[in-house]
């Protein structure tokens, strides 16, 4: 009788453990593969009226930047292609996983014959 009874009592707690397991694995797997989606979305949304978006990028794990505050900020990087007229913009950009836009760089080319050399600016917003 005895024997019977743990062999009953094995799947209840064994039912728990797996669950937690499953549940550590699919949170981790949605949390890092559709927040920085999301945030490569609403990125492309704020460029579209810019001209066509060819390509883009984003890492899908953060990275921390440390700040001048002697802050650690984790922040997504990313980066977009847009296509207008004679010219190509290459933007690259840094955003923390609110949505809260850290770090704006644009680089311009001209595809036209007479080329001007690349212009560059770095805009930091904070």
């Amino acid at each position: 009788m005895r024997m019977s009874n743990l062999k009953t009592f094995r799947p209840v707690w064994l039912t728990p453990v797996i669950i937690a397991g499953t549940s550590a694995l699919i949170y981790h797997r949605l949390y890092y593969h559709t927040i920085p989606n999301r945030l490569l979305a609403v990125m492309k949304a704020g460029f579209v009226s810019l001209g066509t978006i060819e390509s883009s990028w984003i890492n899908m794990y953060p990275t921390t930047i440390k700040t001048a505050a002697d802050q650690h900020v984790r922040v997504y990087t990313g980066g977009l292609t847009i296509h207008n007229n004679q010219t190509r913009q290459q933007f690259e950009f840094a955003v923390q996983p609110d949505g809260t836009l850290w770090r704006l760089s644009r680089h311009v080319r001209s595809t036209a014959k007479n080329a001007q050399p690349i212009r560059k600016f770095d805009h930091r917003l904070r």
